[in-house]
């Protein structure tokens, strides 16, 4: 294992990460001391809450139920939270409790009925709004109140939520929340006051460290940004929507950058630019009126292939539907096959073929020149993302899903495989050194020639994204945050026979 390891840096800090970018509510404590937020997507939820003095995190709440609905008692420091698992065929919901100030917990549920809104009627009085679903169309609405002279340090058995007596509603009249200013006027006013500033810079979808110290990434309408070690912005190409670019991808020599960007209808449009890294400057620009994915070779050459789902009403594109082009933009060759899953781009990154999978198991490399492709190898399940090297002991493909595998090269054959806790969403390598990012904030360092294990760091829960290993050793890591996060190098250990 790795000696102990230093913090990491982030280059573009900003408060309020635990939110993931994405703030829906936000609710202040009667004495100001306390700032709760949620942020809600399908299913799942967080709430943060802060201390307004620092904006530092007192408290981070996850939930696999959606919290729609938030409010601090009237003078306590306690938050109440409604809970809805936004399922039409089996609704179920709860209540949670979290005294700001102790860290007191209490949760409570409620196996058919989700809760949304909720509200303090007065400092005894909590108003719960109840929603279920019959077969998911018909909606029921149910309405009870909560009475108690103390809410402080209630335990499990202090509230029994199906057994409230409730008031049958109308379900076409719209629920009763709380006035409250829209939640990123509310953080930009709390961020101000302590002295910083804040903006929902959208998600860091891909990353890459340059040799010169300096960072690229994307993020909300942004394309490709550069960043200085120091994390100010240097220059920023604009995205044709504001999902921002999805995939860059740095030349050998570090001087272009090529970038691609779905357009306002991610179904309709698909821009893919060449970028100058020295000044922003567009050199190329291709675009095709269909969703595409993009793979690239390590010498310049790329491909794209449609994406497009027909589940999603889009029109399929014309012929051909997988394109070849150099380095600089020129077509170089294309092909069409009319199954959209029999011929799907592999996410590889520092490779010197372009991979696809034919008909979910092969592994081929297509070819610029019209040749026939190339099958490699042959896999019994999906690679998921994948990277090249050659470490010293034979190039090699490494991948990972759950796992992380490592392939001789162009054989595939199995050469070590190391199982992990949680789904890789990330991969790369450098100096002889398998980095994975994985959907549980781990990032997690293994040997390149025998997969043993180098180091696992744990990293802050700011929704981790993307990850490429810059040419110094360092990781860096774009996160759902916005932020952008620099990870000190990690070494197999010396003496470890190569």
């Amino acid at each position: 294992m790795a000696d102990q390891l230093e913090p990491h840096t982030t280059l573009n800090d900003q408060p309020f990460p635990e939110l993931l970018g994405l703030a829906c509510q936000a609710v202040v404590s009667s004495d100001g001391q306390w700032l709760a937020v949620s942020s809600v997507m399908h299913r799942y939820s967080r709430i943060a809450v802060y201390r307004t003095d620092d904006l530092s995190c007192a408290h981070l709440l996850t939930f696999t139920m959606e919290a729609e609905s938030i409010a601090f008692h009237p003078a306590l420091p306690l938050l109440a939270v409604g809970l809805d698992n936004g399922d039409e065929y089996s609704r179920a919901g709860g209540l949670t409790l979290l005294e700001a100030d102790t860290g007191h917990r209490v949760d409570f549920t409620d196996p058919a009925w989700g809760i949304d809104p909720l509200r303090w009627l007065d400092d005894r009085t909590l108003q719960l709004t109840f929603f279920a679903m019959d077969d998911g169309s018909e909606s029921r609405v149910a309405r009870a109140t909560v009475v108690r002279e103390d809410w402080r340090g209630l335990g499990p058995d202090a509230l029994d939520l199906t057994g409230l007596d409730r008031t049958a509603q109308d379900p076409g009249e719209p629920g009763t929340y709380d006035d409250a200013p829209p939640p990123l006027q509310t953080l930009r006013t709390l961020a101000e006051r302590a002295g910083r500033g804040y903006e929902e810079q959208g998600a860091v979808r891909a990353v890459a460290g340059l040799g010169d110290g300096r960072v690229l990434a994307t993020r909300r309408d942004v394309a490709v940004e550069c960043r200085a070690a120091d994390g100010s912005v240097l220059w920023s190409v604009p995205a044709p929507s504001s999902y921002g670019g999805t995939r860059i991808e740095p030349a050998a020599d570090e001087r272009t950058v090529r970038v691609a960007a779905p357009g306002p209808d991610s179904r309709t449009r698909t821009d893919f630019l060449l970028v100058d890294t020295a000044d922003g400057r567009v050199l190329d620009r291709r675009s095709v009126p269909f969703s595409a994915a993009m793979c690239v070779r390590t010498d310049g050459v790329w491909a794209i292939r449609d994406t497009y789902d027909r589940c999603l009403g889009a029109e399929p594109p014309a012929p051909p539907n997988t394109r070849i082009f150099a380095a600089d933009g020129r077509p170089l060759g294309s092909l069409h096959v009319a199954d959209r899953y029999d011929l799907v781009p592999l996410d590889a990154r520092r490779c010197p073929e372009l991979l696809f999978v034919r008909g979910r198991r092969d592994v081929v490399a297509l070819v610029p020149d019209g040749a026939p492709e190339t099958v490699l190898f042959s896999a019994d399940a999906p690679l998921g993302r994948a990277v090249h090297a050659d470490d010293g002991t034979g190039a090699a493909l490494y991948h990972g899903r759950t796992e992380l595998v490592r392939r001789a090269f162009p054989s595939g054959g199995v050469q070590w495989s190391r199982p992990l806790e949680s789904e890789v969403i990330g991969l790369d390598t450098h100096a002889g050194v398998l980095h994975a990012l994985c959907a549980d904030g781990t990032l997690v360092s293994v040997d390149t020639a025998d997969g043993a294990l180098v180091a696992t760091r744990r990293l802050p829960p700011h929704g981790p994204l993307s990850l490429h290993a810059a040419p110094d050793g360092a990781v860096v890591v774009g996160t759902a945050a916005g932020q952008v996060l620099r990870c000190p190098p990690v070494r197999v250990p010396s003496g470890t026979p190569r």
